[in-house]
């Protein structure tokens, strides 16, 4: 089973903020995901955002079908 949860970590332990449906002592593995530093010239994103604009321009319309391609290179090249 996956579960997102939101956590805060204080005092060296990460600390969800909904309880969470499991047995005492559960084993769970946990992946942390840092905050995204905001730039103090682009607090929204959206300047960050208009210069993905037009990356793909150039790919063949089924990109979006073979993205892993387009991203990683097509690995039958």
């Amino acid at each position: 089973m996956t579960t997102a949860v939101k956590a805060v970590y204080e005092d060296g332990v990460l600390k969800p903020k909904v309880p969470l449906q499991l047995e005492e002592h559960s084993e769970v593995e946990v992946l942390v995901l840092k905050p995204l530093a905001r730039d103090a010239d682009d607090p929204t994103g959206w300047k960050a955002i208009d210069g993905l604009i037009g990356a793909a321009r150039g790919e063949s319309s089924d990109a979006s079908e073979r993205h892993d391609d387009v991203l990683y290179g097509d690995p039958h090249e």
